[in-house]
């Protein structure tokens, strides 16, 4: 993330450069994304005045904008130190069900028992 840009701009920012989208729809499409994630209302924050699971939703929406086929999450854990996240992160997945086709969690494998049942 951009630390000089709100999350709202953040998130925008994708499909204004990937797909030469107007700020003004751009913007719309990633508020839809922040409310979907249950974070609406950080639009307007900057990065450092995010906590880490607002930080999280916003590089999820980030991530979500452009539609990809497949999402990988690379250790969650070391973005999320102090949240429960195999429960945050299967409530932000299951949020995000109908934009997101398929998703891979990479994490170490004494991490795998985490997710059993949550993901």
């Amino acid at each position: 993330m951009r630390v000089n840009l709100t999350a709202l701009e953040n998130i925008a920012l994708i499909k204004q450069y990937h797909l030469n989208l107007s700020w003004t729809q751009a913007s719309v499409d990633a508020q839809q994304l922040l409310d979907q994630c249950g974070h609406g209302d950080v639009a307007m924050k900057r990065d450092e005045d995010l906590t880490p699971t607002q930080r999280f939703a916003v590089k999820m929406a980030r991530a979500m904008m452009l539609a990809r086929p497949l999402l990988v999450i690379d250790r969650p854990a070391e973005l999320l130190a102090d949240t429960p996240y195999p429960k945050l992160l299967a409530a932000m997945l299951g949020s995000l069900a109908d934009k997101l086709p398929d998703h891979r969690i990479l994490d170490y494998d004494w991490n795998k028992p985490l997710y059993q049942g949550e993901i």
